[in-house]
């Protein structure tokens, strides 16, 4: 049976940096890598991304939405992981009032310079996000579905 895993990714600005994750090396998934902060949907936060990404932030950062100042969906990502499992990903683009952060359970946060974010991230639809965040900041919300055999994204306004 092919089920879906929804989750949110947040990557929140201060200025000309970007807030990354960089994950414990005892983690499960994706040990040592880096992503932007968030995690899995809850079941009642599944029809409210915005109610998952504001929750996730918070845990993961310790920054609650007052000092959000701005925050947007901006794609969704379908991801196909094999043949029993694709992996929907709400990602949003938000800036915060003040580069605040706490430590927490996931791994180490970093503000890092807008530039130097791409470098740090090594997972193709993360990366294939943020290149094109980076370089075409449209104000549609865009659908993007991976061809690992490229890897590719195919981005579709929605």
């Amino acid at each position: 049976m092919l089920m879906f895993r929804n989750i949110v990714t947040a990557f929140l600005m201060w200025n000309d940096q970007m807030l990354l994750l960089e994950r414990s090396q005892d983690k499960e998934i994706a040990p040592g890598v880096w992503f932007g902060v968030g995690g899995h949907m809850e079941p009642e936060e599944i029809n409210d991304p915005y109610r998952a990404v504001y929750r996730e932030v918070f845990e993961e950062t310790g920054i609650d939405s007052s000092k959000i100042q701005k925050i947007e969906l901006k794609y969704i990502v379908y991801n196909r992981v094999d043949d029993n499992e694709i992996v929907v990903n709400h990602i949003f683009f938000g800036e915060v009032s003040a580069p605040y952060v706490v430590p927490n359970h996931e791994g180490v946060l970093h503000w890092v310079k807008m530039d130097s974010a791409l470098e740090k991230i090594s997972h193709p639809v993360v990366l294939k996000v943020l290149n094109h965040y980076i370089r075409d900041r449209r104000k549609d919300l865009l659908l993007g579905v991976l061809d690992w055999e490229e890897p590719y994204v195919w981005w579709y306004p929605i």
